[in-house]
């Protein structure tokens, strides 16, 4: 059993195995995607997950697949030892995922396409979730799929949608997947707090709301600049928990046309990204990156440590995804490394 001081001992720990700079360097130098496995398999972080893969077999798919095995096993691996207030965020690391498997089954059976939902599912994570996600792949509409989740937390958000896309037949992903991380972010921020007190509680939020305003961020960038929507309506279209995004500096950030300006604003209330960021997605990222490695350095919490290695695993898989895809692709390794979040 750990006390506080031993999970953030040990978050740090798995954090100190993460992928250096230069080993992105010599990853995105590789010609081929088993030449990407063998790195991988000879770093400390992967060794063990990718020891029995056959290296010159493996494909995209399948290595994306143990390398998410990998990183949730991470997290269930703490659930053994960690008996501090922090092992609840376990079951919202599920959720969070869980809720990413609803989203793409409902639009894949939306659009006839559920076999492809259904050979990606992560059967690691279906033992976790509320749902059977294999079966929401089988279903044969959405009906179905609201029939699935009738014993579940996920009703009351999505009955009302999903049967008025039945009737319709039109289907609004992006305010599915809203609805849903709006109903994830209110029980996330109700567990905390109701959990923790004082300066940890504080940090806890502080850590989680910052998440949010990235991920408001990449929305509203979105939104203004690629769908037409009123500058008036963006704020409809957020996830309606802030930390720096007040209603003045939404409006601010919405009339900007480039992501080197969008960055310039976001620096001015303290939300720093370095680089050259080609998207919005990469510029949000990365000024998550760099809170989240200041965090695992500086914090005494638990609970903060646990929630900033979560987000940095994450990011390293999406990295570890964008390199395979480079080099299946034959990008220059120059290329792919101002794709990646370090």
């Amino acid at each position: 059993m750990f006390a506080a001081n031993g999970v953030t001992a040990k978050c740090r720990a798995v954090f100190g195995k993460r992928l250096s700079q230069s080993d992105y360097a010599l990853l995105a130098a590789k010609e081929t995607v088993p030449q990407v496995c063998d790195f991988l398999k000879n770093s400390p972080r992967y060794q063990k997950a990718l020891a029995a893969a056959n290296s010159g077999a493996i494909h995209r798919a399948q290595l994306e697949a143990v390398l998410g095995k990998s990183a949730f096993d991470i997290f269930e691996s703490f659930k053994k030892f960690d008996f501090t207030k922090s092992r609840e965020y376990f079951k919202f690391i599920v959720e969070r995922l869980e809720i990413g498997q609803i989203v793409s089954a409902v639009g894949a059976v939306f659009a006839g396409g559920a076999d492809v939902y259904i050979a990606a599912v992560p059967m690691y994570l279906n033992r976790f979730t509320e749902t059977d996600l294999p079966e929401l792949g089988r279903a044969k509409n959405l009906a179905e799929i609201v029939s699935l989740l009738e014993n579940t937390h996920y009703i009351k958000v999505l009955r009302e949608p999903l049967i008025n896309s039945a009737a319709s037949g039109k289907l609004n992903i992006g305010e599915i997947e809203r609805d849903l991380l709006n109903d994830y972010y209110f029980r996330l921020l109700g567990k905390i707090e109701g959990d923790f007190h004082g300066a940890e509680k504080k940090e806890l939020k502080c850590a989680v709301l910052r998440s949010i305003d990235m991920e408001n961020v990449v929305t509203l960038y979105r939104y203004a600049q690629f769908s037409g929507s009123s500058r008036d309506n963006i704020g409809e279209k957020l996830i309606p928990f802030r930390y720096k995004l007040r209603d003045d500096v939404i409006e601010e950030l919405a009339a900007e046309k480039d992501i080197e300006a969008l960055g310039r604003r976001l620096a001015k209330i303290g939300y720093n990204a370095d680089g050259d960021n080609a998207t919005v997605e990469l510029l949000a990222e990365r000024v998550s990156q760099k809170f989240y490695e200041k965090t695992l350095r500086m914090t005494k919490y638990a609970s903060v440590a646990y929630f900033a290695l979560s987000e940095s695993v994450w990011t390293e898989l999406r990295n570890i995804r964008t390199v395979v895809e480079g080099v299946r692709y034959e990008l220059s390794g120059t290329d792919i490394m101002k794709m990646l979040v370090i």
